[in-house]
């Protein structure tokens, strides 16, 4: 028995297809986002003094 798709079945292809695709391209997007996070280096002292202290300011 061969397989006739209908337009329920159909549409139900479409939709899960859209779906795995914004998945692919969440988790791509993510994965690019830490892989670029990583590669960032660390902040000297200063810098990280002056961070903390713009972040005290800011909340005071």
């Amino acid at each position: 028995m061969p397989f006739q798709p209908d337009a329920s079945t159909f549409s139900l292809l479409v939709v899960g297809s859209v779906f795995a695709g914004l998945q692919v391209w969440w988790i791509s997007a993510l994965m690019i986002r830490n892989n670029r996070r990583k590669g960032e280096r660390p902040l000297s002292s200063q810098q990280f003094r002056r961070d903390l202290e713009r972040i005290f300011r800011q909340e005071s």
